[in-house]
This record gives C-alpha cells, structure tokens and sequence, in this order.
C-alpha cells in the first residue's frame, strides 16, 4: 500500500475511506506495542460502562488515551488529573472520524517506571535464552512426600501454607529453609537457599518460593537474573508463589509452577485427601457394581446351560461351580473391604505423624526463643550496672584506656542508680 502516496494528477484519487483505512493499518502496525511519560488530563470515567477516557500531555502536545473497564482491576493507584504516569498500550484509529488515542494496556506512577523498564528488559532477554520455554520446565509430582519451602521463618506465610496443608494432605513432610524476602542481601539469601535445598541429603519432590503481596519495590527480589537463573537451574521442579494474584514476577516466568498465592500453592501441589477418600469409595463401589454384574451375568449362563438338554446330566458339576462361584464373589467383598481399611487407616496415622512433628516444632522454635531471650537479658549494660560495675565517660564518650586520661580531665562516672562527676588527681 505504500504507493498510495505516489499518486500523480494522471492516477486515480483516494477517497477519504481507502486514505483512513491506510493510516488505521499504518498506524496499528507499526505501534503495536509502546511506552508513553506524560500528564493525566480530562479524565473521567464512563457510566455503566466503567471505561475510563483521558488525555496524556506533555508541555507541548497530548494525546488521547482510552482504558476498558476490565483493566482498572490492576491499578495500584487512583488516575487524576495532573498525575505523571507510565502508560503501555497500542495505537489505534478510529476510522469514521479519523482520530487516533492510545489503547492502554498498563498504567504505573512514573516513580517506578524505570524499575518496569528494567523488568521488561530482563524479561525479553531471559525469554530470548529460552528460560521461560515450556519443554524446559519439570512436572510436579502428583504426591509429594518431601516438600522445601524457601520463605522468611517469621510472618503470616508460612503458618498459611501449613494451615492449608493441614487441611488438605498431612501425609508428607515440610522442611523450611528461612530466607530474606526483600531488601539487603536478600537476593544471596534466596540463591542461597535454592542451592541448599537442591543439595540436602533429604530428596525433595518440589520447592516453593513462597512471598506474601507488596509493592513493585518490595517484590523486586524475585525479579533479580541471579534468582532467576537459580531457579531455572534447580534439579528440583520449583513452584514460584510470590505476591498476590495481579503479581507477577521473573521467578514467576522461569519457575515450573506459577501460584497467585502461597496458600494457593499447598492447594496446587497437594492432593486433597478428601477427594481421595471420595474417589476411593467410589471405586469401591464401582467395582462392586462391576463385579455383581459379572457375577449375575455368569449366573445367567450358567442357568441356561444348566437347563439345555445337553447338560442336564453333569447337573451336579454346574451346581459345584455356582457354589465356588459364590465363594469367589464372598471373597473379593472381602478384600476389597480390607484393602480400604487399610488405606484408610494408613492415611489417619500419617496425619496424627504429621500433626506431632509440626506441635514438636513450633515448640522447639518457642522454647529456643525464650532461651535466647533470657540470655540477651542476662548479658544486657543494666544487668551488668547491677552486680556492681560502672563506667566512665569523658565529653560523652565512654573512656577503655587510662592512658586516654590526664589531670583535671573532667569525667563522668555511670553507676546503676545515677551519675557521678567527678576530676582526674
């Protein structure tokens, strides 16, 4: 289509539809997919529909912008006017009037924008090594027996994911490897932990990566390539569950299991015993269903051979036969009886197992809190004041040398019940 605009007064003349529609296809083609800084202005947002129409400006030149309804759910932050924003979307054009507005698709303050920026780089780039590659990613068991769980030791996360897996399936063992989930040192700390659990002498099923919700800044750990790349690099299938639902990360992408949230996570990887039982019961039904059809089934040919000409002599052997057959059908009740028995029996003791080891735990981790406690209180400056010690200060700081002494230095004596000043001699 380029040459229409190589039209000479010998060619035929555009009319008005075919010179929109070029610029439409033009337009759309080539802006696809673009980032755009400015100012919110005319903003407002349209009834029933929940659309949302502004303008982006800059001190030149502004834009028209439009955000559907369905996208406000992922706003972090009130749209007014005169607020700086990042804006991702498309161009489009609206052919009948011949005007053009930005499609939004993301919208951030412009304070983090860099840090989208940078997220989208490392995201293109990990995607182009073939990271995020579905035939690279690790299936999760479908019952885990040894699960690694990489979260901070304290906080809500933890007690939620072993609340749920209560409930679910007790039948199997948690094993916390704690680790910083933000700020300093926390991206060694999480690599750290990744390698710890992949060497461990327990043979773990799955690893979660487990963070409750936060901020752009707060999440950024999981968004780091060197926490990536130890993820991807993990024998062990790994199940990222940072954040909340609208959260995603890079450890999100390179992860063998994305779960919008760590409780979501026990729910993802374990079994529900209750279905168990309920699919358990169900074929036992269905096999007794099975094998009473097979039976009645059988017994019906055998009445029919018993009452053709041909067979009415061996009568005694048929009747043998439906005997041993009773005894057959007696039996296979009865084992299947026992075998689900059993299971069920199997799976409440590996409950009441699990439940001891998680009531041993929390109070070992209780009991070494208090001791610690006990022993910061002992070796705290009041404690030592008390058994008769003191120190002295000169200008404000605490003195160590004599040496730092001369006469008629003025010095400050500390004491537990007070101060005393007092000069050098």
């Amino acid at each position: 289509m380029d040459s229409l605009f190589q039209n000479t007064e010998d060619e035929h003349p555009l009319t008005v539809s075919e010179l929109s529609a070029f610029i439409k296809q033009t337009l759309e083609t080539q802006l696809r997919d673009i980032y755009v800084i400015g100012e919110i202005s005319g903003y407002k947002r349209a009834q029933p529909s929940g659309h949302s129409y502004f303008t982006i400006k800059d001190d030149k030149s502004q834009i028209s912008c439009n955000l559907w309804s369905f996208r406000h759910t992922h706003l972090r932050f009130p749209l007014k006017d005169g607020k700086k924003v990042l804006i991702r979307g498309r161009i489009t054009v609206y052919e009948p009037r011949g005007t053009y507005a930005i499609e939004v698709n993301t919208i951030t303050e412009i304070g983090i924008g860099e840090l989208q920026a940078a997220f989208e780089k490392l995201k293109e780039k990990l995607k182009s090594e073939g990271l995020f590659d579905e035939e690279n990613k690790k299936s999760i068991p479908e019952f885990p027996e040894n699960v690694a769980i990489i979260t901070s030791e304290t906080g809500a996360v933890i007690e939620d994911f072993i609340k749920v897996s209560r409930k679910r399936y007790p039948h199997f063992s948690l094993y916390l490897f704690p680790s910083l989930v933000q700020g300093k040192g926390s991206i060694e700390s999480v690599c750290r932990a990744i390698r710890a659990a992949n060497g461990y002498k327990v043979k773990f099923d799955v690893i979660v990566i487990a963070r409750g919700g936060g901020s752009i800044e707060d999440l950024w750990t999981f968004n780091e390539e060197a926490v990536a790349r130890a993820v991807y690099e993990s024998e062990i299938p790994v199940v990222s569950a940072v954040g909340h639902e609208v959260d995603y990360t890079i450890c999100d992408f390179v992860s063998d299991l994305r779960a919008p949230t760590p409780s979501a996570a026990a729910e993802m990887i374990l079994p529900d015993r209750r279905e168990l039982i309920e699919i358990l019961n169900g074929n036992e039904s269905g096999l007794e269903s099975v094998v009473t059809d097979r039976i009645e089934y059988l017994k019906d040919q055998l009445h029919r051979i018993q009452n053709n000409y041909s067979f009415n002599r061996p009568k005694d052997i048929l009747n043998d036969m439906k005997i041993k057959l009773d005894d057959i059908s007696d039996d296979f009740r009865r084992m299947l009886t026992d075998k689900i028995t059993y299971y069920t029996n199997d799976i409440k003791e590996k409950q009441r197992t699990l439940v001891n080891l998680s009531e041993n735990r929390i109070t070992y981790i209780k009991n070494d809190l208090n001791y610690k406690e006990k022993f910061l209180k002992s070796v705290s400056p009041d404690n030592t004041l008390k058994r008769g010690f003191s120190y002295v200060k000169k200008n404000g700081k605490i003195v160590s040398k004599k040496s730092i002494l001369k006469k008629d230095d003025k010095i400050c004596v500390k004491f537990y019940d007070g101060d005393v000043n007092a000069v050098v001699d």
